[in-house]
C-alpha cells in the first residue's frame, strides 16, 4: 500500500488548472502546492501512505473555513445575500482525490464494479449530478404521463401508479 507518483501527479493536476487566491497579491495554496510539489512530492507520498495504511484522515484536514459572498442585487442586511462556502484544506482535498483513486481502482478490479450499474453515480469518473438526476426525470415523466405519481424513499426509486 503505496501511492505512487501517478497517483500523486493525478491528484495533484486539478489544482494544476486553478490560480485562486486569497489575496489579490500573493498565490493561494493549491497554487504553492503546485510549485512545490517537485520538492515536497516524496514527503507528500510518504504522508499520505503513511495516512492509508494507519486508516487516518487528520483531523486539521477535515476543518474548513465558512466564508460568506454577497449576491448581487440583494440588500447586504438581509441574511439571504449572502451565499455561504466552506473552503477545505487543500492537502486534504489531495488526500481525498487519491482515496478515490483507490477506491475506483479497487473497485474496478475487484467488484461490485460501479460501471456495471446505470443507478450508481458516486465515485465515477464522468458522472455528474446532473448524469444522476436524468433517470428520476424520465421516470417522472413517464409516470406522469401515464396517470400515475412517482415516490422515492431512502434506498431506491419507487413507481406507484
Amino acid at each position: 500500500m503505496v501511492v505512487t507518483v501517478e497517483e500523486l501527479d493525478r491528484a495533484v493536476s486539478r489544482l494544476r488548472a486553478r490560480n485562486t487566491a486569497p489575496e489579490p497579491d500573493r498565490p493561494g495554496p493549491g497554487r504553492v502546492l503546485v510549485l512545490s510539489l517537485a520538492n515536497l512530492g516524496d514527503r507528500l507520498r510518504q504522508l499520505f501512505t503513511d495516512c492509508l495504511r494507519s486508516a487516518k484522515f487528520p483531523t486539521e484536514w477535515k476543518e474548513a473555513r465558512l466564508v460568506l459572498l454577497k449576491k448581487e442585487g440583494r440588500a447586504a442586511d438581509s441574511p439571504s445575500a449572502y451565499r455561504p462556502i466552506c473552503l477545505l484544506n487543500e492537502i486534504g482535498k489531495v488526500f481525498e482525490r487519491i482515496v478515490a483513486i483507490w477506491l475506483n481502482g479497487h473497485l474496478s478490479r475487484v467488484g461490485p464494479d460501479l460501471a456495471d450499474s446505470s443507478l450508481t453515480f458516486g465515485f465515477r469518473r464522468e458522472h455528474s449530478t446532473v448524469d444522476a438526476i436524468m433517470p428520476v426525470r424520465s421516470l417522472s415523466e413517464q409516470a406522469v404521463s401515464e396517470g400515475g405519481v412517482v415516490v422515492g424513499d431512502k434506498s431506491r426509486y419507487r413507481q406507484r401508479l
